[in-house]
């Protein structure tokens, strides 16, 4: 946050607009195709690409590949009864 006192300065940043902020929301056209080696693609109108794979651990990796690339690792604990799910951002 920017502090001034003669309300004079000007920020510079992301302008956030309904379009972006519904798109935040996850209200955003998007086509979804299930793989044949059981991942998921999901490319969004803005032609943002999220791919979801299921490890055989059990573990779920998603990367999401924009003007940057970020990719999540959750994994789950526990027999039969969810006891801790660890997600990272890596």
């Amino acid at each position: 946050m920017q502090e001034f006192v003669d309300k004079t300065a000007e920020q510079s940043g992301t302008k956030i607009n309904r379009k972006t902020l519904m798109a935040i929301q996850g209200f955003i056209g998007c086509e979804t195709v299930f793989n044949d080696d059981g991942s998921i693609t999901e490319t969004n109108a803005d032609g943002h690409m999220l791919k979801t794979v299921f490890k055989d651990d059990g573990s779920i990796i998603e990367t999401f590949t924009g003007e940057k690339t970020i990719t999540r690792v959750t994994t789950f604990e526990g027999d039969k009864v969810i006891e801790k799910i660890t997600e990272v951002d890596e």
